[in-house]
């Protein structure tokens, strides 16, 4: 089905600025910057076609079907990775990470690495300069999904560390302090930190934890009101020290 939406855009009763645009448009280019080259290029066709062009011009397909099935690819792939990165962070944690790194605003930014906002089939009513966001990140999805299916997962997974999980920036920004100190240990080859509670003063009802955390040879002691917090604020103490002893 897939393939047979080249030859019914071709079909199609387009205006004069219309077929300019379907014609100008550089798939190739895209191909080149996601990385991947498709077999098949009406899978590639139908990830670029939103449903109110689909409508406007009697298309039985657009790329909804595709999004849905990216939007699922792309959230196990980043899941296996980070389960797989991080073996010490608990469910709440890899939870959060994964929602950052999936997020709309994540999804926009890739949306214009790869030019999208001038490549998708859209209705008379919307302008490529002023497209919703929403349509970019769908069809950043929906060209996930069909990488998936022209290629399989695999094709799909190397795509996807492109674009998203090999920026250890983006990874640095969603995590909190003891993620970021296990990373930078890890990356340096050195053993994981140890925390261990220093005290719990104050009264029942309000109390306030100290924890102590230690690596390579280097102590910090922080507090908060809850143990977590505690050692949240220990590790961000210790990493700063290890990178500043680094640095000198």
């Amino acid at each position: 089905m897939a393939s047979s939406l080249s030859s019914a855009i071709s079909s199609a009763i387009l205006s004069v600025q219309e077929r300019a645009h379907v014609e100008a448009r550089d798939l190739d280019a895209l191909q080149d910057t996601l990385g991947y080259k498709f077999n098949d290029r009406g899978l590639l066709e139908e990830a670029l076609c939103h449903s109110s062009f689909a409508n406007e011009h009697g298309l039985s397909i657009n790329n909804e079907r595709l999004e849905f099935l990216g939007d699922s690819v792309l959230g196990f792939i980043v899941a296996r990775a980070l389960y797989q990165m991080y073996p010490e962070a608990p469910e709440g944690e890899l939870t959060r990470m994964r929602a950052e790194l999936v997020c709309g605003a994540s999804l926009t930014r890739k949306a214009d690495v790869l030019g999208i906002p001038g490549l998708i089939l859209h209705g008379n009513s919307m302008k490529d300069g002023a497209l919703p966001s929403s349509i970019c990140e769908d069809a950043v999805e929906a060209l996930l999904g069909a990488v998936c299916l022209d290629g399989g997962v695999s094709a799909a997974e190397q795509v996807i560390h492109r674009l998203i999980l090999h920026e250890t920036e983006i990874r640095a920004a969603v995590l909190d302090p003891k993620s970021q100190l296990q990373i930078w240990l890890q990356a340096h080859e050195l053993p994981l930190p140890r925390y261990e509670l220093a005290g719990v003063t104050g009264p029942s009802h309000a109390p306030v934890f100290q924890v102590r955390v230690r690596a390579n040879g280097v102590e910090h002691t922080a507090s908060g009101a809850t143990r977590k917090g505690a050692e949240s604020a220990a590790a961000s103490l210790l990493l700063e020290a290890l990178r500043k002893e680094e640095a000198e």
